[in-house]
């Protein structure tokens, strides 16, 4: 930062801002301190531990029922063959398809208005 650019009293109010914003943290840090409990002292009342287990909701690994390779061949072929699924791969899911927008919220219209430059004379 170049020096010359912002005049002695604004770099000292700035130093001074700085200086008054890590004192509040230090103060907050101070004060949540004094409200936990001392770890030394063996009287001292602690909130109790509760424990998560991070497989609570676990699953296990079920296997699926397979059809006979020459049925879902077969299927594939009537539905119209691997084209078919690569164009639904392709297309949105209809659940996270977004709402049209009204013609008022169009960005794509005033983005055409702005980028006519037919009013302009040379």
């Amino acid at each position: 930062m170049n020096p010359s650019i912002f005049p002695s009293r604004l770099r000292l109010v700035l130093a001074m801002l700085a200086m008054l914003t890590l004192g509040q943290n230090v103060l907050a840090q101070e004060a949540n301190r004094s409200q936990r409990p001392n770890p030394v002292d063996a009287q001292a009342i602690v909130p109790p531990v509760i424990y998560l287990s991070t497989l609570q909701n676990y699953r296990p690994f079920t296997d699926q029922e397979v059809s006979s390779w020459k049925e879902l061949n077969d299927t594939t072929a009537r539905v119209g063959g691997w084209r078919v699924y690569a164009k639904q791969a392709r297309e949105p899911d209809p659940n996270d398809a977004k709402p049209i927008a009204t013609e008022k919220e169009t960005p794509t219209s005033d983005k055409a208005k702005s980028m006519d430059h037919s009013s302009h004379t040379k």
